[in-house]
């Protein structure tokens, strides 16, 4: 309910909400990250403070608070890009940060591709993990490869999320078939 909640307030689908506080905590309130995030949305202080939000563990807190700030990021990029592009270059971002995403779209279009297009900009992400590329970025180093198992990830748990309540509807619903290696992080 706590999904549908934010859904409603957002306008974002409550299965990618919670796709990705599962991707985030397995959907484990008190969750706590190497890096010091917390709840299960995994948002920083600064964020729970620029959301006007104070506590990371509380539930409702932390779901409302992950999918206002996904919402922010959709709305922050240009809007040129259509969907689906546009919700999984914002997941990139939630995960990433949005200056590093930008650092990955300049540098998917310097290598000819699409900055707009998921596909191409999910190929240049771990290049900010090499100094030859992130030299020539305004943010630096990131670890690139997480955004893009992140997303990947993410957008598993949705496609099962919604085949699972699909069947309930509609038995005869065949069972999907998952990449296995993009199910864990």
């Amino acid at each position: 309910p706590l999904f549908e909640i934010a859904s409603a307030e957002t306008g974002l689908d409550w299965r990618l909400l919670a796709a990705m506080g599962y991707q985030e905590s397995h959907w484990d309130t008190q969750a706590t990250s190497p890096t010091g995030v917390r709840g299960l949305m995994m948002l920083t202080h600064n964020t729970m403070r620029l959301l006007g939000l104070d506590d990371r563990v509380d539930p409702e807190q932390s779901i409302v608070g992950g999918a206002r700030y996904l919402r922010m990021l959709k709305d922050r990029l240009p809007e040129r890009i259509t969907e689906p592009d546009r919700t999984w270059l914002a997941l990139a971002a939630y995960n990433v940060g949005y200056g590093h995403l930008e650092d990955a779209r300049v540098l998917t279009q310097k290598r000819g591709g699409d900055p707009d297009k998921w596909i191409d900009v999910k190929d240049a992400l771990p290049l900010l993990t090499q100094k030859h590329w992130y030299s020539q970025t305004r943010n630096g180093y990131a670890r690139g490869y997480e955004p893009v198992l992140y997303v990947e990830n993410i957008r598993s748990y949705y496609d099962i999320l919604v085949w699972e309540i699909d069947r309930e509807t509609d038995p005869e619903i065949p069972e999907p078939t998952f990449p296995t290696d993009l199910l864990t992080l």
